[in-house]
């Protein structure tokens, strides 16, 4: 394995979630020893070196592609079969950006006359099957009894139970297909994931990580819990707009938005791939109320939709109140302590529209004709509750689904129009800064 290279995109904030679910299949379908332990996107390989190539022309053939490239946005999609080098794979489709396309194709153009590649997609980059293993060198029939579960739960309704995570619904979806206890499975989720360095892989082991924030190879230090990696998930942050650094108070007359802010609570960090360092509610904390403040003057009209804070790490309420500023309204979530003072929905109008503000939207009036802007699904369930849902009038504000700052209401409202103005029903899935 020492002459064996493999160039790849390993999983960041969705890491962990994904490792879960791998872990949870490979468990219930009794499959370990086929689990991805490592969860990862391959951009080229495995290869071998040519003869008279050394390491060190790999390492800046692609340093020099990657220093043109900023991080690199994907989405993590539906479960996917097919068969492989060795047996049948279980994998989560990737739908690749325009700049993945195009440092896949520029890496294997350069790498190609350089090493034997062992992929064939290498010599083909514009047919590449993006794609994140879960599970590897199956039997096909075993792959096809998987697969068929996964592919039975996505014309299933959600459960009743709304707290399940994608953990709790494979494990109950393949222990009905297996071992025939049914519970309603959940549909598979659409994950955002961003590439933030270039893997290089040597064998088993990491040869180098490129950094496409600080632009440099990195030799030392490569674990997702170093004080390095939280160099780079900050410099994340910073460049995707999701830790505000300069104040951008609202205009004066718009309302602000967010939900789920979940403050002090470890858990929500792997649960909701949010990024930052696994359990570092601290750095969570300060860039949550850095951002809400930033957008916020003393007169700013701006709700938080439930679940402010949750868990033995958070602070009272509160507490809370006293460092968020604006002129703030608080509505009850599910998380939320018993609070006499805090509405559990509450009916605004903006720019001649009706609005329902309620942290589940299963808890809005049923006789409500107007929008109903929630949080409670954070981004768990981005094909049912996304952004904007415009076929059910529906506004996920979710922390995670706006980016971590208070969305504008006014923003919200032209976004209505303009899907108005061209009957256009598709759904915004995020409010992200860099995604249209």
């Amino acid at each position: 394995m020492d002459d064996i290279y493999l160039v790849e995109i390993r999983l960041g904030k969705t890491k962990q979630r994904i490792r879960k679910t791998a872990s949870a299949i490979a468990g219930t379908a009794r499959i370990t020893r086929s689990l991805e332990r490592h969860p990862h996107l391959t951009l080229f390989g495995p290869m071998e070196l040519l003869p008279g190539v050394s390491r060190d022309q790999i390492l800046d053939c692609i340093g020099s592609i990657a220093a043109g490239f900023d991080p690199i946005p994907f989405t993590l999609d539906r479960f996917e079969k097919r068969v492989g080098m060795h047996g049948s794979v279980i994998a989560l489709s990737v739908r690749p950006s325009d700049s993945l396309k195009q440092l896949t194709a520029q890496i294997a153009r350069a790498l190609t006359p350089l090493t034997r590649s062992h992929n064939a997609w290498d010599g083909h980059p514009e047919q590449k099957w993006y794609h994140v293993t879960v599970a590897n060198h199956l039997r096909e029939q075993t792959a096809e009894k998987i697969f068929s579960a996964l592919l039975e739960s996505e014309a299933a309704a959600p459960p009743h139970n709304r707290q399940w995570g994608l953990f709790l619904w494979i494990r109950s979806l393949l222990e009905y297909y297996i071992h025939a206890r049914f519970r309603p499975p959940h549909k598979p989720v659409l994950l955002d994931e961003t590439g933030l360095r270039i893997t290089v892989m040597n064998g088993d082991r990491i040869l180098a990580e490129y950094d496409l924030l600080e632009k440099c190879w990195i030799t030392g230090d490569l674990r997702h819990n170093s004080s390095r990696w939280e160099q780079t998930l900050e410099r994340y942050r910073r460049n995707a707009g999701f830790e505000l650094t300069t104040p951008c108070p609202a205009d004066p007359g718009d309302i602000l938005l967010i939900a789920d802010l979940h403050l002090g609570h470890a858990n929500i960090i792997p649960y909701c791939s949010r990024p930052f360092r696994a359990g570092d509610t601290v750095t969570m904390d300060r860039v949550l109320i850095g951002n809400w403040n930033a957008r916020c003057t003393e007169h700013t009209k701006i709700f938080h939709i439930g679940d402010l804070c949750y868990g033995p790490h958070a602070r009272p309420p509160q507490e809370y109140y006293t460092l968020l500023r604006g002129d703030a309204v608080f509505i009850s979530g599910n998380h939320d302590r018993p609070d006499p003072g805090l509405a559990p929905f509450i009916f605004i109008e903006h720019e001649g529209m009706q609005f329902c503000l309620v942290h589940d939207p299963a808890d809005a009036p049923e006789d409500f004709e107007g929008w109903v802007i929630h949080g409670h699904h954070h981004n768990n369930d981005l094909r049912n509750y996304p952004f904007i849902d415009v076929e059910h009038k529906r506004i996920n504000v979710s922390a995670e689904v706006i980016g971590y700052v208070p969305a504008s209401l006014s923003d919200i409202c032209e976004t209505i129009r303009d899907r108005a103005k061209t009957g256009m029903n598709d759904p915004v899935l995020v409010n992200y800064p860099y995604v249209s």
